[in-house]
């Protein structure tokens, strides 16, 4: 069945629910054949009953609890993102329209908290999807640099739990919920992440579970990822490089499998599950959960020392895809303007580089905007001060986003690696050297900027002269030259 008008539509228990009633499974029947599924309840903060299923009113013939009490339709949404089940069965992902999907994504960590107002949220939503962006990777309510119930962590003044963390703050997850969709409508798929890693130290097991229980009964419904823990392994900062930081990490990592099994086993809709893995300890999550088993689609992490991080990246991008047969992305290098580096230059080279190589798309980030930063204090501002209002206008967002738009036009559907198309080219060794893949009848050529090139060389004349080879024979090709500041085809 092709989906041509996704939507979402939301039931509601007309009598009063019990607290009891939170998560419990509701039966939906389909019209016509019958057939049922069992979704998550949830409460809001007024104490009605909800439960989402995807699709219009008309696709569903009942819904009742498990008393057989009916719940009625309240209210649906639509939007356009087309949603993705399950693992991916190729090195891309692909929508549930069987369609190439090419990930970019922005980096807004801190975007379910007060740092930024809910109409500034919806502005910058649409903002980046005019720009090419298709996902937007935002933590539900447990957040990296910075403490539990700590004012930067706030949403509609609260927490996601209640202070004392014996109950689940409905307030908070109905402002939260405002956001999700709101970015949904907006054409974003939103990345949620549970909760950093360390939280399961202070909330245990349980909790998180329960904390992931309301994240799925509330968004599963609409197209969204699922990121169980961000960089899972890393302990409080106060305790990074003790003496048993790796064994640590390994430990922690251990016992975030348990809540894995439980979003995995709880989803009806069955969203794509990864995790965030910590450069400290693992390049990929596929090395921090010790294979690909619990995993649909594989995230890297790999660090922000601007060009110094380039052939580390590249090799950890190459050993993910050696280690595994599902789709890779880069979900956090070299923000752009971290410690007053990693300029638009380097923003474009590892987005080409890492999807000439056969990633499954990019993420983006800037520094900034990832924690809303309005004054010094803000966190992560000791990697650099900028008003996120300027972070989001750094060049590097729209010129990866005409990349992304450009790659989409020429119907991308992965990159097969194919350096040795061209004389001269790149490799681990030779960075700087030309890029370049295959996808469908096309070869693509990227060629980095000189200032990628070793220092010493200066001005290489290496390429004065560009020779291709191994093109299929009695072929006709047509060349064109774009220009990736600008995405101006410029020959």
């Amino acid at each position: 069945m092709t989906i041509s008008n996704p939507e979402v539509s939301q039931y509601v228990l007309s009598t009063t629910a019990q607290k009891s009633d939170d998560h419990g499974l509701i039966t939906c029947v389909r019209k016509g054949n019958g057939d049922s599924i069992q979704v998550p309840s949830f409460l809001s903060k007024d104490g009605a009953l909800h439960c989402r299923v995807t699709g219009n009113k008309s696709e569903w013939a009942s819904v009742k609890n498990h008393k057989g009490e009916d719940l009625v339709f309240e209210k649906s949404w639509k939007f356009s993102p087309i949603g993705i089940t399950g693992k991916s069965n190729s090195s891309i992902l692909h929508d549930d329209n069987n369609n190439a999907f090419l990930w970019l994504a922005d980096t807004v960590w801190f975007g379910l908290t007060d740092r930024i107002s809910n109409a500034d949220w919806k502005a910058l939503m649409h903002k980046r999807t005019e720009q090419g962006f298709n996902v937007m990777q935002v933590v539900s309510g447990l957040l990296p640099e910075a403490a539990f119930g700590e004012p930067a962590t706030l949403l509609d003044g609260v927490t996601s739990w209640t202070l004392d963390k014996k109950e689940l703050e409905k307030r908070w997850w109905d402002a939260a919920d405002l956001r999700v969709i709101d970015a949904v409508q907006a054409g974003q798929m939103p990345a949620l992440v549970g909760a950093w890693s360390y939280y399961i130290l202070e909330f245990g097991e349980e909790r998180l579970k329960q904390h992931w229980s309301e994240m799925i009964a509330r968004w599963s419904a609409f197209p969204v990822f699922w990121c169980v823990a961000g960089e899972v392994g890393l302990m409080e900062y106060k305790d990074l490089f003790a003496d048993d930081m790796q064994e640590r990490a390994l430990s922690i990592q251990q016992m975030w499998k348990p809540v894995i099994s439980h979003v995995r086993n709880s989803d009806p809709w069955k969203r794509p599950i990864t995790v965030h893995p910590c450069p400290a300890f693992n390049y990929s999550s596929t090395e921090a959960l010790q294979g690909d088993e619990s995993l649909d689609f594989i995230w890297l992490q790999t660090g922000h020392a601007d060009v110094n991080v380039v052939k580390a990246t590249l090799g950890a991008l190459n050993k993910a895809q050696r280690d595994s047969k599902l789709p890779v992305i880069n979900s956090e290098v070299c923000y752009e303007g971290i410690a007053g580096g990693s300029p638009a230059m380097l923003q474009r080279y590892l987005f080409w580089t890492h999807l000439l190589q056969g990633a499954a798309g990019h993420t983006y980030g800037a520094q900034g905007i990832w924690a809303f930063h309005d004054d010094e204090t803000s966190p992560g501002a000791m990697w650099g001060w900028i008003p996120w209002q300027e972070a989001s206008q750094l060049p590097g967002a729209n010129q990866l986003g005409l990349a992304a738009q450009y790659l989409r036009s020429i119907h991308w559907n992965g990159f097969t690696p194919a350096n040795d198309s061209m004389k001269i080219n790149a490799d681990l060794d030779h960075p700087h050297r030309p890029w370049a893949g295959k996808t469908g009848d096309n070869l693509i050529a990227y060629f980095p900027a000189v200032s990628m090139a070793p220092a010493e060389i200066g001005i290489s004349i290496e390429l004065a002269t560009i020779v291709f080879q191994k093109l299929k024979k009695s072929s006709t090709y047509s060349m064109q030259i774009m220009n990736p500041r600008n995405g101006k085809i410029v020959r």
